[in-house]
């Protein structure tokens, strides 16, 4: 998965990804900077990701 770090994404987890002391949960899409889902995909690998959507 390539992340352009500089745009925003809606974000669909697969699973439950722990990011510092914050769980974000599969339940909804997420808006997230590609900055926080490059380190997701690097920490958690690519399977944790549902698709992501650039905004």
């Amino acid at each position: 998965m390539i992340v352009n770090q500089e745009k925003t994404y809606l974000v669909k987890l697969s699973r439950p990804v722990k990011r510092g002391a914050f769980t974000y949960k599969p339940l909804n899409e997420i808006e997230m900077t590609g900055k926080v889902l490059a380190a997701i995909v690097e920490q958690d690998g690519e399977d944790a990701i549902d698709y992501a959507r650039p905004l």
